[in-house]
């Protein structure tokens, strides 16, 4: 089923939760709505299924207009980061739920209703919990059966608020493979909530950026990280470096326009040897993550603190780096927004660009 929320806002009280909203998903599309808290994402998913009205705009399900028909009209399945499972029933009954409750003319018999319980619990590789409570379960167990029972109803839209959110990493990760199997497999248009970056690029087919109740970005996960529109995009999605002070003629530093230039540490380098672009920096801090060596510094010329990130690999032909050490940045890519338009300069050349205020 292929959604259009045309030019929707919703106001609580004197708050604006969504302004304006335009979005097309095509059937079919895995969408995760990323942002911060109170970016306004959860409000938008609670609109496209039907459990907040609009104050103005319109939502299309397949180009017919949905916008004041009730959730049941709506065929969506919603599963919620606190799984919301029925503790009195097992888990047998709690999927079956969605089927029981059906007027009588459509609701399937019970051998009808049993098999599709039974399909479900394979699909989501439980089939030998079918007679426990979800007090049995561990919160990964419990977040499939949420999933199967909304699956139980055969919703044409599933939609997912945070449902990973309560869960541990290591079990994160698996159900993000899952999950994303289970839709290649399905079909279903899906939108997901996160606040989780990582989340959202691991798992989307489009990505859309919010931030306080608008749409920064829409694109794929490539295309919202390597291209941003803006500073916000590029300083939420992933780790960031913010320098504020910029160089000017005389070789001293200002910050006075408010201009910040970004980088991302994978793409700092680092020598032991001075060069002409070289940014002297002491290190202050060395860990490694898998695969992965962060070195934090601070700037001698400025006092900001920054971050590289390089392999192991680069790390064994830096040589031992010690806390204290005296290293030289290369700057490689610094992004420098103008309004909202955002551009990869040199560094030693930010100070020649036009800042916001076009000084």
């Amino acid at each position: 089923m292929s959604i259009h929320v045309d030019g929707v806002s919703k106001v609580f009280g004197t708050f604006s939760a969504v302004k304006n909203i335009h979005l097309k998903i095509p059937t079919g599309d895995f969408v995760a709505l990323l942002g911060p808290s109170g970016s306004g994402k959860t409000t938008l998913l609670r609109l496209i299924a039907g459990l907040e009205h609009p104050n103005t705009g319109k939502i299309l399900f397949n180009g017919v207009d949905f916008t004041n028909k009730t959730v049941k009209d709506r065929k969506v399945g919603f599963v919620f980061q606190h799984y919301a499972l029925f503790k009195h029933m097992t888990v047998f009954d709690n999927i079956a739920f969605g089927l029981n409750v059906r007027p009588r003319k459509l609701r399937p018999s019970k051998q009808e209703i049993k098999e599709k319980v039974m399909e479900l619990l394979q699909l989501v590789k439980l089939e030998e919990t079918a007679n426990r409570y979800p007090s049995q379960l561990s919160g990964g167990q419990k977040q499939r059966i949420a999933l199967a029972r909304a699956l139980a109803v055969e919703p044409e839209v599933l939609l997912l608020d945070e449902p990973f959110g309560a869960l541990d990493a290591k079990v994160r990760q698996e159900l993000r493979q899952w999950l994303r199997e289970i839709h290649q497999k399905l079909k279903i248009t899906t939108i997901f909530v996160t606040h989780d970056q990582e989340e959202a690029l691991e798992m989307a087919d489009t990505v859309v950026v919010m931030n306080q109740g608008k749409i920064e970005q829409i694109g794929s996960p490539r295309e919202v990280y390597e291209q941003p529109k803006n500073a916000f995009v590029y300083s939420f999605l992933g780790r960031v470096n913010e320098f504020h002070s910029q160089p000017i003629v005389n070789g001293s530093y200002t910050n006075q326009n408010n201009t910040v230039a970004y980088i991302r540490p994978n793409e700092v380098g680092l020598s032991k040897s001075n060069s002409e672009k070289g940014i002297a920096a002491k290190v202050t801090h060395i860990h490694t993550i898998g695969a992965a060596v962060r070195i934090q510094l601070i700037r001698l010329d400025t006092n900001e603190f920054f971050e590289a990130e390089m392999t192991a690999e680069q790390y064994k032909k830096l040589g031992a780096v010690e806390n204290g050490e005296i290293l030289f940045a290369d700057f490689k890519n610094i992004v420098y927004f103008e309004g909202n338009e955002g551009s990869i300069v040199p560094f030693d050349k930010v100070s020649k660009i036009k800042t916001a205020s076009g000084s």
